[in-house]
């Protein structure tokens, strides 16, 4: 875990207060092959060689599972296998759920700008906002198996609602939409999502240039991160009256 300041809002007691919060750590690890980088992808740090002995054991059999498998540091691990026997194994390319594997954490600072957006929104506003996107979820309410990811205007509205089976494809959807609607960058709107918010989200989220993102559950620490450095709000755990805001509590009224 990762220790992190959150301003925490409760709308009912009419109260805000900064406190410490522990959250889940987040970071890419390198898998390598006899020393030449094969894939990227994101993982909670612990078990990193069971986590690639698992991906190699699904996409590639007991015979590619079972070979040597040493952890280098503490985000790296190497496997003793041609690069091009992990480099064909869809599963490493596409683990990060969202996040290619050939694409380097780093290389978001060359694709993405801080958002100069100077919009903020009232609590109020936004603690309804995953209420409004649940009542639009039509398939989630007779199969409860999908995720969801909307924008909203400033005063709550909701513009545009998608769901898939995969949270990353459920923004991705609304973020086509957006780009299609010519709504990006989404210098004045809020980006909500049903579940947990993960590098793989806040990379899309800043790619959109959204200066807000709700989530029903929690942050991870690089998500924090980089919201922080990119100039987003992220508001967690957002239920009935309360929130947590994470990151830029100025853009949160």
């Amino acid at each position: 875990m990762a220790e992190k300041r959150v301003e925490r809002i409760d709308l009912d007691a009419g109260t805000r207060c900064t406190e410490p919060d522990d959250v889940v750590d987040e970071a890419a690890l390198v898998i390598t092959a006899r020393g030449v980088e094969a894939a990227v992808t994101m993982r909670t740090p612990g078990e990193d060689v069971e986590l690639v002995r698992g991906l190699l054991f699904a996409e590639g059999g007991v015979a590619l599972a079972t070979r040597a498998i040493v952890q280098v540091d503490a985000d790296r691990v190497d496997v003793d296998a041609d690069a091009g026997e992990l480099a064909s194994r869809s599963l490493i390319a596409t683990a990060a759920c969202g996040v290619c594997g050939r694409v380097a954490l780093a290389a978001l600072e060359g694709r993405a700008a801080t958002v100069g957006s100077d919009l903020a929104v009232s609590a109020a506003t936004l603690a309804a906002m995953p209420v409004a996107l649940r009542a639009a979820q039509a398939r989630f309410e007779t199969t409860g198996g999908l995720h969801g990811a909307g924008i909203f205007d400033a005063r709550g509205r909701a513009l545009a609602v998608r769901e898939d089976v995969g949270r990353h494809n459920a923004l991705d959807k609304v973020v086509g939409w957006a780009l299609a609607a010519g709504e990006i960058p989404l210098g004045q709107r809020v980006v909500v999502v049903s579940g947990r918010l993960g590098y793989e989200l806040i990379e899309k989220v800043v790619l959109a240039g959204a200066p807000i993102v709700v989530a029903v559950s929690a942050p991870s620490r690089l998500a924090i991160d980089v919201a922080e450095r990119f100039g987003v709000a992220v508001c967690g755990f957002v239920r009935g009256a309360r929130l947590n805001v994470y990151s830029h509590g100025w853009r949160v009224r």
